[in-house]
This record gives structure tokens, sequence and C-alpha cells, in this order.
């Protein structure tokens, strides 16, 4: 047993104080953890050596791409938005929770079993997480399409340079109804066209005054157009072929909105479509050189 000092003015001896982390590291270690988070949540938790916590932000970013990949949330321009918003909030989230844990020096969960096995298993399943399901396949499973347009056959409704999503699997197991619009694969072209259906089978469709349209006696007026959009009018399209047309069993004639040109149904090079030909519906502007119109809905 050691005996104390005889001299009661003698010191004591001193406590080693504890050898403090260095500030550099610990800088380090938090950026590390905070990116890898931010791009692979819950690795910078895995990272800390938190595998039970990493496991739960993997879940959670998984099921969240799930969930956008298996519904229509990103076919409403609002919910869209808010889908989005959500999946930056929780990436950023995991970021700075990893990274404040680094950052505080935070003690390690208690130990899992088989180590070596587990930690390699965990970042397999947080890298599969966080990019299963990709963005092709969601865009293809919840039916979403983005698309730029070309040209001014469809304005005021869709105008040049204006920006729109669409639904790809709108009429995969229904056909268009008069009035609705399309996107549609013609023969004359790799790109897809936006027409509005206007003739069903058994309809007359036939030149009217003006250079109008006419379904079954009826003038065709398109609905309006949400706001207003400024364009310059091109040249009018030869339509000296158009005649009154019944149209045929299984097929569609279809017209662009802007009637004066527009390459459609009534050029008989054109000629009516069919349901084979429809890849999808036009939903909503996500981008216009109005800003007014973004956002709207697509009639």
């Amino acid at each position: 047993m050691n005996e104390l000092p005889r001299n009661p003015d003698s010191p004591l001896p001193a406590i080693p104080a504890p050898i403090p982390r260095p500030v550099t590291l610990r800088w380090e270690r938090t950026a590390a953890a905070g990116l890898l988070s931010l791009f692979l949540p819950g690795m910078g938790q895995l990272y800390n050596r938190q595998p039970r916590k990493a496991f739960i932000v993997a879940i959670i970013t998984h099921v969240f791409g799930a969930l956008v990949a298996h519904t229509r949330l990103l076919l409403s321009f609002w919910t869209m938005v808010g889908t989005f918003v959500v999946l930056v909030v929780w990436q950023v989230f995991a970021a700075a929770e990893a990274a404040r844990s680094a950052a505080e020096g935070k003690k390690p969960e208690s130990p899992i079993p088989l180590p070596w096995l587990t930690y390699p298993v965990l970042g397999i399943i947080i890298v599969f997480s966080a990019l299963a399901p990709s963005p092709m396949h969601t865009m293809h499973e919840s039916g979403f399409a983005a698309y730029k347009i070309p040209s001014t056959s469809m304005c005021p409704t869709i105008c040049a340079g204006e920006r729109v999503v669409a639904d790809s699997w709108a009429y995969q197991w229904k056909p268009p109804q008069r009035g609705d619009l399309v996107l549609l694969k013609h023969a004359s072209s790799d790109a897809l066209f936006v027409k509005r259906v206007v003739g069903i089978s058994g309809d007359v469709v036939e030149p009217g005054p003006d250079g109008g349209v006419l379904v079954n006696g009826q003038p065709l007026h398109p609905p309006s157009p949400c706001e207003s959009f400024s364009w310059q009018k091109v040249e009018a399209s030869n339509y000296s072929d158009f005649h009154a047309t019944r149209v045929a069993e299984g097929t569609f004639f279809v017209v662009g909105d802007n009637l004066e040109s527009s390459y459609d149904s009534r050029i008989a090079a054109f000629g009516a479509v069919n349901w084979e030909m429809m890849r999808g519906r036009p939903l909503y502007f996500y981008w216009s050189p109005n800003r007014r119109r973004i956002g709207c809905s697509i009639h």
C-alpha cells in the first residue's frame, strides 16, 4: 500500500489530464460524416460507428423513394414540388445529424454481432437504398415525363419554349376522349406531337368559317388557356385538301389549338391517328417564360 507524503506541505502527485482530440481531425471527421450522408443517407452514421441508426436512415430513404416511384405524387405540380422539398430536407437532415454526432464525438453504439460482416452488409444496404429506385425507374413507374415544346402548333394553350410534365400512362388502359390533349408518336418525325382530339369514331369533322373546324356541325372552341401568352403567329398552313371527314372506327381526328398553323389530321400526309400512337397526356407547366403559367394545369 502506497503511503501519503509525510510532509503535509508537499503537493500530491498530479493526475494526468486527458489528451484532447486534435481539432483538425475532429473537423475532418465531421465533414466526412456529413458528406457521406448527404449523398448516401446513412453512410455518415455508419462511418460514426452507429450501425443501428444507419440502418434506420437507409430504410426511411428507401421508403421515400419507393413511395415516389409507385404513386402519382409527381403528376400534380404542388405535390411534385412538395415531394422534392421533403426529399431534399430529409437528405440534409441525415447529413446534419451525422455531422453533429461526429463533431460532438458521440460514443459508438454498443457492439453488434459479427462486425466484420455486418458493416459491409450495411454499407451495401445503404448504397442500394440511396440509388434504388433510380430516377429512370421512378419516372417509368410513376408515369412522370417532362418535355420542352418546340413549336407553336398548340398556342396559346402550350407554346414554343414552354416545358410541361405529362402522364405517360394516361392512355395505356383507356383511349382518349373528345377534347383530350395527347402526346403522340407520328411516323413523320422522331419527336412527339402534342395535339387535341376533336373527333372520335363516327364523328364528322369539316372546315368551318374563318379557318375554323366544325365537329358534328358545331364550331370547335378550345378551352381558354391558363393566363395569357405573347406569341408571334407564323404563316398559315395549307388546308386545301381538308374536306368533311367521318372518323373511321378505331381512329381519332386531332388538331393543334393554333388552327391557322398546325401539322395535324387536316393534312392528308398526317391523317387520322390510332390508339397505339398515344404516348401520354400533358398535365401542367413546370416552366414558362410567363411565370404565372408555371404550375397551371393544361386542358
